[in-house]
C-alpha cells in the first residue's frame, strides 16, 4: 500500500513565508504542592486586605480555608456556626412566675362539662399580676357572664374567662344541641396600658389552662363586643362544614343562623 503524504498548498504569488523553528526550551511547570508566583501574590493580597480590615473594624477570626467567598460571601463570616449563638424565644411559653390557679382551672373544667350546671367563668389578676384567680363562676348564661365581668372587673381591670353557649340544629322533627365554649380576653378601655400589654405574654398560659374553646373573643366593651348576632357570625366562621341553623345564649332563646338557607324547624329542607 502506498503511503499518503499531505502536501502543503503553495503560497499565493507575492507572499513571503517564514518558517518558525520549534522551541527548544522546556515548558514552565509548577511543582506539585507548590503554588505559582501569581497565586501566591493573590493570596498575599487577600491576607493584606484582611489585616487592613481587622485594623479598621476589629480582629476577624478567620480559620484556614475561609479566606475568600464563604457561605453568603465576604470572608466566610456568614458560614454556619460562625459568630455568636442566637437564642430563639419562639415557643418559650409564658413568663416564669405567671400561673392560673387550681380553683380557676377546676371551675373551667366544670364549665366544659355538658352535664355540669356551671356556664361561665371569670378570672382576675392577683395584686402582683403574677397569677390568675377565680373572680366568679355561675349557672347563668351570657347575660350572667356580662354581669359578672362588669361587677368583678368593671371597666378598668383586665382578666380572662369564658362561657358556654349552644349550637342548635332545629330540623322540625329533630332538634339537637351542641355545647360551644367561647374563650374571652377582657381588656377594657380604662385599664392601664402597661397592664394590658402584659396580656400578650400571658395568653399562652391562660389558653393552656382554659382549653377546649371553640372560639376566642377579645372584649373591650361588654355592650358592643358580646352582642348575640355578632357572636353568631364569629361562631359560624369558626365552625367547619357542618353549621348549626341557630344558637342559644339564653335558656329557651333561639338566635337564627341559617347559613345554608335550608330553613328552620317545620320549614327545614331535608
Amino acid at each position: 500500500m502506498s503511503e499518503l503524504v499531505a502536501e502543503t498548498p503553495p503560497a499565493p504569488e507575492g507572499t513571503t513565508t517564514t518558517e518558525v523553528p520549534p522551541s527548544t526550551e522546556p515548558p514552565t511547570t509548577t511543582p506539585k504542592g507548590r503554588r505559582s508566583s501569581s497565586a501566591a501574590a493573590l493570596q498575599g493580597a487577600e491576607a493584606d486586605e484582611v489585616k487592613s480590615l481587622s485594623e479598621q473594624f476589629g480582629i476577624v477570626d478567620i480559620k484556614a480555608g475561609n479566606i475568600g467567598s464563604g457561605a453568603g460571601g465576604g470572608f466566610g463570616l456568614n458560614a454556619p456556626g460562625t459568630g455568636p449563638k442566637v437564642k430563639s424565644w419562639a415557643g418559650a411559653g409564658a413568663p416564669k412566675g405567671f400561673i392560673v390557679n387550681e380553683e380557676c382551672k377546676a371551675a373551667w373544667e366544670k364549665m366544659c362539662n355538658d352535664n355540669d350546671p356551671i356556664h361561665f367563668v371569670v378570672g382576675k389578676y392577683s395584686a402582683d399580676y403574677k397569677s390568675l384567680e377565680l373572680a366568679a363562676s355561675g349557672e347563668g348564661r351570657l347575660s350572667a357572664f356580662v354581669a359578672a365581668l362588669t361587677s368583678e372587673l368593671g371597666d378598668d381591670k383586665i382578666g380572662w374567662g369564658g362561657f358556654r353557649c349552644y349550637g342548635v340544629d332545629d330540623r322540625g322533627n329533630t332538634v339537637s344541641k351542641r355545647a360551644k365554649i367561647v374563650f374571652i380576653q377582657y381588656m377594657p378601655p380604662n385599664a392601664p396600658a402597661m397592664k394590658k400589654a402584659k396580656m400578650g405574654s400571658h395568653k399562652g398560659a391562660a389558653k393552656a389552662a382554659f382549653d377546649k374553646a371553640h372560639m376566642d373573643q377579645l372584649v373591650e366593651n361588654v355592650v358592643e363586643d358580646l352582642v348575640p348576632a355578632d357572636l353568631v357570625t364569629a361562631l359560624q366562621a369558626a365552625t367547619g362544614a357542618h353549621k348549626p341553623n341557630g344558637y342559644e345564649f339564653e335558656v329557651g332563646e333561639f338566635v337564627s343562623a341559617d347559613y345554608y338557607n335550608r330553613g328552620i324547624g317545620k320549614d327545614a329542607k331535608a
